[in-house]
């Protein structure tokens, strides 16, 4: 009997959205982590290049909480060659404990992406 074919290409596509959500090999998340004290608007003073910041100058990330514990996310960025702003907006949720830094983001359904803080000052939380 021939299963069908589509059943294996979701199988395939739902492996490789939770691949993408992994911590990279060597690092490790923050523990300790508080979300609320993450709260509220980043500044970039550097980036890995993504296509989606190309060419973008003053990025921010602005994290807001959600009603339903996950956290919303705005990045916004000024290009200087169309002269006006860009935006993209998701949601992140955490992957497991609350108190580790690892959330899956998404910003258009169905795929999500990872977000790891591996690192961050305690004290002043930056």
């Amino acid at each position: 009997m021939r299963r069908p074919s589509h059943l294996l290409v979701l199988f395939g596509v739902g492996m490789f959205m939770l691949g993408c959500t992994r911590v990279p090999a060597g690092l490790q998340p923050v523990t300790g982590f508080e979300s609320q004290r993450y709260l509220g608007k980043w500044y970039e003073i550097a980036r890995l290049d993504h296509s989606f910041e190309r060419g973008l100058a003053n990025v921010t990330a602005e994290y807001a909480a959600r009603p339903d514990g996950s956290i919303s996310v705005l990045n916004r960025g000024y290009d200087p060659k169309a002269g006006k702003w860009r935006e993209a907006r998701a949601v992140a949720r955490f992957r497991g404990d609350k108190t580790v830094g690892s959330l899956r983001v998404c910003f258009f359904w169905p795929f999500w992406g990872g977000y790891h803080v591996i690192a961050l000052d305690q004290k002043d939380y930056r």
